[in-house]
């Protein structure tokens, strides 16, 4: 087992822990359930920021003790009673734990190792799905009521639009989420017309996010708020498309869908399933598209947050994104990325992670972030297979096996959101959003239990 796969491993047996101790609401078990987590802690230990700036690895070192802990403690969390399989292996490992970091202090100052070994973070994976991702403003506000603030959040499309809105303050701020969706329309949001392109894919929607939100996400100077601006660190997802992506010229793209496919707040059903076949067509061709990470990746963390958002929306062939105005730093800071990763256009997120919990994982556990590289991952799902929405069914499975499944992995919780608008309710009325926010506080209810006991992390493992 490869270390990835073995840290995994330890974050899923972390997890079983603590749903163990939900299990069983006595100090006693959560005093020793602590004691093990902090085991599974110093088993799952990669990489440690050390106080002078530097880093030691201690993945390498702890491999055996790694595979000794997985294999003793796996089989006991899926006996029927866990609890009772697990307590009387727990002085071993306790023992063994000591040992280990006595050793490993030789290399590293204690408080620094007992920070990577005690804290966790939150990590908000939000998926993309048009309509149906309005419910993510409900997840906002359940989180904020139990205390819980992201230290990351990651958006896809739609989770990439309602996630500037969280990662903009720590503080999340429902009124002023509220006051923004009352004053959108169709009509400023979207325009049909012939247009340039530039670095977006032509369709036949013009996405106007500047007009939209003008004022919304802006900087106390007036100018336009950058990834590297938000209160919360903002990864947005976004599909950089080669040449060899596209099977037609940009003409057909373009003109595509009949511009009387699309309503006053979305598509007709006929018009959708023409957009799903294009969709499903860039999937097919995974090797010819490439993941860009907005505000993490080199260079994209001056990127303009609309923009980045924008651009990770454009669903090909059914909305063009693109950056036309007289802008020579985001051109710039373009052609550069254009360079770099051999791509002639920008789109859809969700052609690439349209639940991007890997994305997240990595970042931490890699030192994106900063030292507390151990995050717990909420990936929230508006577009999972749900045989209750048959039309959207097929693509939606196309989705997760293009790239869903192999992101579930890297999720704590994994939420599918079971009710929603839909999909191609794009611009929602205050009546519908309003719907939406409550399903998905309703769905989000049920795990916060979960996610504040993981985040809590076990506590120090004094010596005798």
């Amino acid at each position: 087992m490869n270390d990835a796969r073995a840290r995994r491993a330890l974050d899923g047996a972390e997890a079983g822990l603590v749903r163990m101790a939900l299990n069983h609401p006595d100090d006693d078990v959560g005093r020793l359930v602590s004691a093990a987590r902090y085991g599974v802690a110093l088993a799952r230990l990669g990489e440690v920021d050390r106080a002078d700036g530097s880093v030691v690895d201690f993945g390498p070192r702890l491999h055996a003790h790694r595979a000794w802990v997985l294999e003793h403690l796996e089989p006991r969390l899926a006996d029927p009673d866990p609890l009772w399989a697990v307590l009387p292996w727990l002085p071993d490992l306790v023992a063994r734990t000591r040992t280990w970091r006595h050793e490993l202090l030789r290399d590293v100052d204690r408080d620094a190792l007992e920070h990577e070994l005690t804290h966790r973070r939150l990590a908000l994976v939000l998926g993309g799905g048009g309509g149906a991702g309005y419910g993510y403003s409900g997840v906002f506000d359940a989180l904020h009521r139990a205390g819980l603030v992201p230290d990351l959040v990651v958006g896809t499309s739609i989770g990439a639009l309602l996630g500037m809105f969280r990662a903009q303050h720590r503080r999340f701020d429902m009124a002023s989420l509220m006051a923004t969706a009352k004053r959108l329309s169709w009509s400023k949001v979207f325009r049909v017309l012939e247009t340039e392109s530039r670095y977006g894919l032509p369709a036949a929607l013009r996405l106007y996010l500047r007009a939209a939100l003008r004022g919304r996400l802006e900087a106390p100077d007036g100018s336009a708020l950058r990834m590297k601006d938000m209160e919360i660190p903002l990864y947005i997802i976004v599909a950089g498309l080669t040449v060899d992506a596209m099977r037609h010229n940009l003409d057909w793209y373009e003109h595509l869908l009949d511009p009387s496919g699309f309503g006053s707040a979305g598509m007709t059903v006929r018009t959708a399933l023409k957009a799903m076949s294009v969709v499903r067509e860039f999937l097919s061709r995974p090797e010819a598209l490439v993941q860009i990470v907005c505000g993490r990746d080199e260079g994209t963390e001056e990127f303009d947050v609309l923009d980045a958002a924008g651009f990770s929306a454009a669903v090909p062939g059914v909305i063009h994104y693109d950056v036309l105005r007289d802008d020579p730093r985001m051109r710039m800071l373009l052609d550069r990325l254009y360079a770099r990763y051999g791509i002639t256009r920008l789109g859809e997120g969700g052609l690439v992670a349209n639940v991007g919990a890997k994305v997240a994982w990595e970042s931490f556990v890699g030192g994106k972030l900063g030292p507390g590289r151990t995050p717990v991952t909420l990936a929230v799902d508006c577009f999972w297979p749900n045989p209750r929405t048959p039309v959207w069914f097929p693509l939606q499975q196309a989705v997760r096996s293009g790239n869903v499944a192999a992101n579930r992995p890297f999720a704590d919780v994994y939420l599918p959101l079971s009710k929603t608008l839909s999909p191609m309710n794009l611009v929602p009325g205050i009546r519908d959003t309003l719907t939406a926010m409550q399903w998905g506080k309703d769905a989000m209810d049920p795990h916060l239990p979960f996610l504040a006991a993981m985040l809590r992390g076990p506590e120090i493992l004094h010596d005798r």
